[in-house]
């Protein structure tokens, strides 16, 4: 609530109106967007306190909605009114109400991206009345500006564009246009440049090209990000250029593509690279060979331009010569060691983990694969790309005994990028003792390709794992509604679980989870190991769950709009 009007009033709040007799003077000055209004107060009948009460909000529904009072003074005049929606408002009470309930604080985001997606999917957009509280959803959880974007119609559009920190919101357009390409934000000029490279790889690399010159660094990096999609040996004298751009993160961005093309000049270099670290000696009379990595000893002035960023920061944990090691790891495609090393991605990391660099390797594998899997694919699926992940090494690497004490983050999207049957053969036999625990990198893994900007490869989750799950999830409820659950750590899983899990579960598990019986009143007699907080915790899952199962299949059941072109506002 700042601004030149608000900082004046101040003063008059803070040491009452009966000594400050100004108020209505300052009023009728009011800023000219306001003007109507600060004049009918100055003139309104009610008392100085009450005058100054209601400008202030006045001056704060301007701040919110207008981006700020500062920003309405510069008007020179009112924006164009909203284009005319051909989508119908999804109004009617009972289905505004289920509207209202996603913007409680008790709803899983998976929930509440999936309910937004069926709202879109079936024509509908937001009533008008709701706009504001769901952009401002959006703008708190990213993962749901698509979904938000997909329903707000025209009116939710114009309205982005009177709040600045709303446009984030509506950066990456579903079907971009030239117009985004001509005027529009970095992100929804790369989505325009990724389509594009979907239909016309050639075309957009010389689109891209002859904007690079007059593009600033950050612009230049957002944009190169484009080339990642239909990746080939054409680009490559484009990627080459780039290694030697000024903006380190250019130079990163192609020294990642390059080695995905496994014919390039990069590839070739690195392999070099890596003859030189890497010896060989035979072993067991010549039956085994036994590999010996020793990082460089000195900096390579050539890294500069090769990708390699020298600068190890102060507190990074690997020492100079295991920082130089992981660099050139992290820049190398996963295929290479396979092929160059005649080991498996398991051999290997067993292999690293026994050197004294195996923190530098493994963490450089990680980050290669993490990088070719988000954008080349995975090896044998459909959308795979040139350069695409074996998924051996994402096995590999979550299998590691190292991997616990990776970023949480990094071990949920290696998972994310499994292929299903891979990824349920993880779970499936942990499902009968560590329902909880798998329950638990269900949620995380099916929410991670909305959190990646990957809405399309979402909560894919195998029938009959989530069958067996359901029934465990269940089976260990029932026990802990009973209170003969003792088992506090797996309690508290579940608590925080459970209702996420609603949200990726095939609508045949939910009627088991509706027959879940009340939670038993608690026992003043019962043993110490019944903790009374943990009971007053768990009182409350019943209901959440229920509600997450009625909120689901209210959406589900939503009719089909029919196509309107009238213009309704509501």
């Amino acid at each position: 609530m700042t601004g030149p009007m608000m900082d004046r009033l101040l003063p008059i709040a803070l040491v009452g109106t009966e000594r400050s007799p100004g108020l209505r003077a300052l009023l009728r000055e009011g800023p000219a967007p306001l003007t109507g209004l600060m004049q009918a107060l100055a003139t309104a009948p009610e008392d100085d306190a009450t005058v100054l009460l209601r400008a202030a909000g006045v001056l704060a529904v301007a701040h919110r909605v207008g981006g700020g009072l500062a920003l309405a003074e510069a008007l020179p005049e009112a924006p164009a009114p909203a284009r005319p929606d051909t989508r119908p408002a999804l109004s009617a009470e009972p289905h505004q109400a289920l509207l209202q309930r996603l913007l409680g604080e008790d709803v899983p985001d998976s929930l509440r991206h999936e309910a937004l997606s069926l709202v879109a999917q079936r024509g509908w957009r937001l009533p008008a009345a709701l706009l504001p509280p769901m952009l401002a959803l959006a703008l708190r959880l990213p993962m749901l500006r698509p979904a938000v974007g997909a329903v707000m119609g025209e009116r939710g559009r114009w309205l982005v564009q009177q709040q600045p920190r709303w446009r984030s919101i509506v950066e990456r357009p579903a079907e971009p246009t030239e117009e985004d390409w001509a005027h529009g934000s970095g992100a929804a000029r790369l989505a325009f440049l990724k389509d594009e490279r979907r239909r016309d790889p050639d075309a957009a690399r010389e689109r891209l090209t002859a904007e690079l010159a007059s593009l600033a660094a950050r612009e230049r990096a957002e944009l190169v990000e484009a080339l990642a999609v239909g990746l080939s040996a054409a680009d490559e004298p484009l990627l080459v250029k780039l290694l030697r751009d000024r903006a380190g993160d250019v130079r990163t961005l192609a020294a990642q593509l390059l080695p995905r093309l496994p014919d390039s000049e990069q590839s070739a270099w690195l392999a070099g690279q890596w003859s030189a670290l890497l010896r060989v000696e035979s072993a067991w009379l010549g039956l085994k060979k036994r590999w010996h990595v020793e990082p460089p000893t000195a900096e390579d002035p050539a890294w500069k331009t090769r990708g390699l960023d020298t600068q190890r920061p102060r507190h990074d944990g690997l020492g100079e010569r295991g920082w130089w090691l992981y660099q050139l790891a992290r820049l190398t495609a996963p295929a290479f060691w396979p092929a160059h090393m005649a080991m498996t991605p398991t051999e290997l990391i067993d292999w690293a983990r026994g050197t004294d660099w195996k923190d530098a390797l493994l963490r450089g594998w990680r980050e290669a694969v993490l990088a070719a899997a988000g954008s080349a694919g995975v090896a044998g699926e459909p959308d795979a790309q040139p350069g695409a992940v074996d998924a051996r090494w994402l096995l590999a690497l979550l299998d590691c005994r190292e991997a616990p004490g990776w970023p949480a983050h990094e071990v949920t999207a290696l998972r994310s990028h499994l292929p299903l049957a891979a990824r349920t053969a993880l779970w499936r036999e942990r499902v009968g003792g560590a329902a909880a625990d798998v329950a638990g990198e269900v949620v995380r893994t099916c929410a991670q390709p909305l959190i990646d900007g990957r809405p399309e490869q979402a909560g894919q989750l195998d029938p009959a794992l989530a069958a067996s799950l359901s029934a465990a999830m269940v089976r260990e409820l029932t026990d802990l509604f009973a209170g003969r659950h003792a088992d506090e750590r797996r309690a508290l899983a579940w608590l925080d679980t459970a209702p996420e899990l609603i949200a990726w579960l095939p609508l045949a598990c939910l009627g088991a989870v509706e027959a879940l019986p009340e939670p038993a009143a608690l026992d003043p007699n019962a043993s110490a190991t019944t903790s009374t907080w943990l009971h007053h915790r768990i009182a409350p899952l019943h209901d959440r769950l229920q509600q997450a199962v009625a909120l689901r299949r209210a959406f589900h059941a939503l009719p089909v709009a029919a196509v309107s072109s009238s213009t309704d506002f509501r």
